[in-house]
């Protein structure tokens, strides 16, 4: 893990980041997501991180996080993007925590996506 990381950074270059949110998917459906984020719920997060690239891919519908990718994580205040994040270190994958997450962003006027992530 290196590190949280602020909304100034993230926001200015998201694209360069696998973004996973882990809050439930009805948080996502009534409060939306940040544009380009994958939804893994934290309860399911674990298990998740067992599976082999094909088969997280073909659930989750994006490319398993592997080393060397820039991972952070989100939920709606902060506390359940760390645990996320201490299960995520565990595989050698380097991430880091938007301590803010997705409270921080709507307050700040980040852009926000209707709709499955």
């Amino acid at each position: 893990m290196s590190g949280d990381i602020t909304y100034e950074e993230l926001s200015g270059k998201k694209d360069s980041f696998k973004i996973i949110d882990v809050r439930n998917p009805g948080e996502l459906e009534s409060e939306g997501h940040i544009p380009g984020a994958h939804n893994i719920p934290l309860p399911e997060l674990e298990e998740a991180l067992k599976l082999d690239k094909e088969g997280f891919s073909a659930k989750y519908g994006f490319e398993k996080p592997k080393e060397g990718d820039a991972v952070v994580t989100h939920c709606m205040k902060g506390g359940r993007a760390r645990k996320a994040a201490d299960l995520i270190s565990g595989t050698g994958v380097t991430v880091r925590v938007y301590a803010g997450s997705f409270e921080d962003w709507k307050a700040k006027g980040g852009e926000i996506a209707k709709g499955k992530p």
